[in-house]
């Protein structure tokens, strides 16, 4: 099980555990799924919830598949 470091929207950092990520996508900028980010990533997990981080998407990529 590996975990990979994020930055979430408060400035905290958060650990993800990357076999339980389903998706991710740039966060939703308008609409009711708007998160608190004007840019960043929204991942996605298995049981149905999501944490917004302020990585862009290329970043959350590269450090999910172990490359940074």
């Amino acid at each position: 099980m590996a975990f990979v470091s994020f930055t979430r929207p408060d400035d905290s950092p958060v650990s993800i555990n990357t076999a339980e990520v389903l998706s991710f996508a740039p966060v939703p900028t308008d609409g009711p799924l708007r998160g608190p980010l004007e840019a960043g990533t929204r991942i996605a997990f298995r049981n149905g919830k999501h944490q917004d981080v302020k990585e862009p998407v290329e970043a959350v990529e590269r450090r999910l598949n172990g490359v940074g």
